[in-house]
């Protein structure tokens, strides 16, 4: 338990950093209304998922940089990092892609008028953030990598301390700044990524880092390292990405069909989930250095009974996380997002769906972190991509519409789903696939 949240902790704080930045977000645009805060989850979301493919390849640099660690191979560990880098720059052209698609993509949703032009402001706001966002999570990995959770621990808080101040600044037009509205809480995110990732350059060149794994001298893009980290990397990239792509689809389309209240309901809702996931998710990268440190050093067993372990703590919290959401969701939704009556009673309604699976979701985060970190990445995609459009989707549209039960019928086949899928991904990690697994054939 020492080792895992010894590894996990800075991480679970550094991504309890990242999520309270989103959710102050949330919070100071609630202010604006409801179409406001309606709004900012549906784009928020998509902003996320059309880049998912890109964010899970870098991800993966822990996977490669962890067993090269566990290995003894310390200059490995930094041109992986290196190549994370320079595959962050697609991200510019995923972004000037994606601006002229944006205006179909929400109109295809056929929320209202003004809830559309919002998420249309802040969308677009969003992209530039892109490649900020792929840099800082290449560099994340490296020192997740290497055992030094602390250095994107500490950068993050102070993200988070910049985002808060810019957003105060610009949603409002405090401090001599212009009154920007949701379009000034997008731009406040992309300022603080962009510092975010200016602070992880300076410590991942510092003097301490390269005289350890020579971080300056093997800046060189190396097509061999690069082809590696994408091979394993494409499918955990395409498995978030399907992941986030389907909560998309279930936010936008299905959910967001009954309206501004149901679609605000939701986002509360969506919004104290993730405060508590995130933490789960923070084990999940853990775990995921943990295993991938084991197997370098060809000590699989440990990296058995650490993931074990990580999923008794994960568990265990979620499950009292999922108390707190059914006894007292109402009353924090209205604390810190609005007192619209029918908001507060659907929003609870969800919240108690969302206690009923959160100890099986962190089965499924933990599991997801151990097979990434041993390199198991295709059977998860193809998992995912099968059981969410044939299973997920499909049930979350028949108890929402013919059924007639709206937005709680939705969540109903999402609460089905996470437990599904829970059974299926331990068993794959039980079975034992992971164990015969080598990353760098």
């Amino acid at each position: 338990m020492r080792e895992v949240m010894g590894m996990s902790g800075p991480i679970i704080l550094g991504s309890l950093s990242y999520t309270i930045m989103q959710f102050v977000d949330q919070v100071v645009v609630s202010k604006l209304g409801l179409d406001a805060l309606a709004a900012m989850g549906s784009a928020g979301i998509w902003s996320y998922v059309l880049g998912c493919l890109l964010f899970g390849i870098v991800g993966c640099v822990s996977t490669f940089v962890s067993q090269s660690y566990g290995r003894g191979e310390t200059e490995h560990c930094a041109r992986y990092a290196w190549q994370g880098i320079y595959l962050s720059s697609v991200a510019a052209l995923i972004a000037l892609a994606l601006w002229p698609l944006s205006g179909p993509l929400f109109h295809a949703m056929h929320h209202s008028p003004e809830v559309t032009r919002l998420e249309l402001t802040f969308f677009r706001v969003r992209l530039l953030g892109y490649v900020p966002m792929a840099w800082s999570m290449a560099l994340a990995s490296f020192f997740q990598g290497i055992g030094r959770p602390g250095v994107p621990m500490y950068v993050a808080i102070a993200a988070n301390v910049v985002n808060f101040i810019l957003n105060y600044a610009l949603v409002f037009g405090h401090f001599g700044f212009p009154r920007m509205e949701i379009a000034g809480s997008a731009t406040a995110t992309v300022l603080a990524m962009g510092f975010q990732v200016v602070l992880l350059q300076a410590v991942f060149l510092s003097g301490r880092v390269h005289a350890q794994y020579g971080s300056r001298r093997v800046w060189r893009f190396d097509f061999v390292r690069a082809r590696e980290l994408c091979r394993i990397g494409f499918f955990a990239g395409l498995t978030i990405f399907m992941d986030v792509a389907n909560w998309a689809i279930f936010t936008s389309f299905i959910v967001g069909h009954f309206g501004a209240v149901s679609l605000a309901a939701h986002n509360a809702a969506i919004a104290f989930m993730h405060l508590c996931f995130m933490p789960a998710l923070g084990i999940n990268q853990g775990i995921a250095s943990i295993v991938g440190m084991y197997i370098g050093r060809g000590d699989r067993d440990t990296a058995e009974s650490r993931t074990y372990t990580a999923m008794r703590i994960a568990s265990v919290y979620m499950f009292l996380m999922g108390l707190v959401f059914a006894l007292f969701g109402k009353s924090l939704i209205g604390i810190c997002f609005t007192d619209n009556a029918e908001v507060l009673a659907l929003g609870h309604r969800l919240l108690i769906l969302a206690a009923v699976f959160q100890a099986f979701d962190a089965v499924n985060i933990v599991t997801l972190g151990a097979l990434r970190g041993a390199g198991d990445t295709r059977w998860v995609f193809y998992l995912t991509l099968t059981f969410a459009y044939a299973f997920f989707l499909p049930l979350a549209l028949i108890l929402a519409f013919p059924v007639g039960w709206g937005a709680v019928g939705a969540w109903i086949g999402a609460t089905a789903y996470i437990i599904g899928l829970s059974g299926l991904l331990l068993r794959r990690f039980r079975g034992g696939r992971w164990r015969e697994m080598d990353i760098f054939l």
